[in-house]
């Protein structure tokens, strides 16, 4: 099976893993960081590219924005309809082309860690770039390169329990990495740093910021796992703009 085609298939393969699989570090920190970077919604009109069950979705609706999600998905999509508050469209779509969606008709595009999960990242961007009104932003949030690297995946290296470092190697190789996630064989896609700014802006978009969440006092205090944001970065958002005519 091709690189391609395997990265499709494995979503389809694990939809009652991922719908079961715990969220709280997206909704314990990430989703605040993510809503931080958006900024006010009322009255946008937003794409979810890679929307997954829609639970994002939901929640832009809820803060009050037209939401469509597509994701290629088809049982996700499934799940996305029964579990819809009314405030959203789901479509089953390709990231990489949007096919189905009108050029600038969207205020505000998202990509909430799907980068790494397509082949042709440079195509989603480009997508994005279409479907965007002129002066709309791209709000990227995706698996940190530093995070992505290892061939190995190892996870912490350890002394016992402690966890000592998180290891960094074969950074500038970019490509696949398979690892094991719900007892299964999973592939998540390399690339470096330069790698994703350059093809943004490549693609004609403007970066207005950069971050890499950690969580607060109060969302360390509710989950203190979430120390190990601290010592090696896991996520990185992108704040992008495609300028006005």
């Amino acid at each position: 099976m091709d690189l391609k085609r395997r990265l499709e298939d494995q979503w389809t393969d694990a939809v009652d893993d991922w719908i079961g699989q715990d969220q709280s570090v997206r909704t314990g920190m990430l989703d605040s960081w993510m809503l931080n970077a958006i900024g006010d919604l009322a009255g946008c009109r937003v794409v979810d590219i890679g929307c997954g069950e829609g639970r994002f979705c939901r929640l832009l609706a809820g803060l009050g924005a037209e939401t469509t999600g597509v994701d290629l998905t088809e049982g996700l999509i499934e799940e996305a309809l029964q579990r819809t508050s009314g405030g959203e469209t789901y479509l089953v779509g390709n990231a990489e082309d949007l096919a189905d969606i009108d050029d600038e008709s969207f205020d505000i595009a998202v990509s909430y860690i799907v980068l790494v999960d397509l082949d042709d990242y440079h195509a989603s961007i480009t997508a994005a770039w279409r479907v965007l009104k002129p002066g709309g932003r791209f709000i990227v949030c995706n698996i940190h390169p530093m995070r992505s690297a290892s061939r190995n995946f190892t996870g912490w290296i350890r002394d016992y329990e402690k966890k000592l470092f998180y290891p960094l190697d074969n950074y500038a190789e970019e490509g696949p990495r398979e690892f094991h996630w719900w007892g299964k064989s999973f592939i998540n896609m390399h690339r470096t740093l330069s790698s994703y700014v350059t093809a943004f802006l490549d693609a004609g978009f403007v970066l207005e910021g950069l971050r890499e969440p950690t969580p607060s006092e109060a969302q360390l205090a509710e989950n203190p796992d979430f120390d190990d944001e601290f010592r090696a970065p896991n996520f990185i958002i992108y704040e992008l703009r495609k300028p006005a005519d």
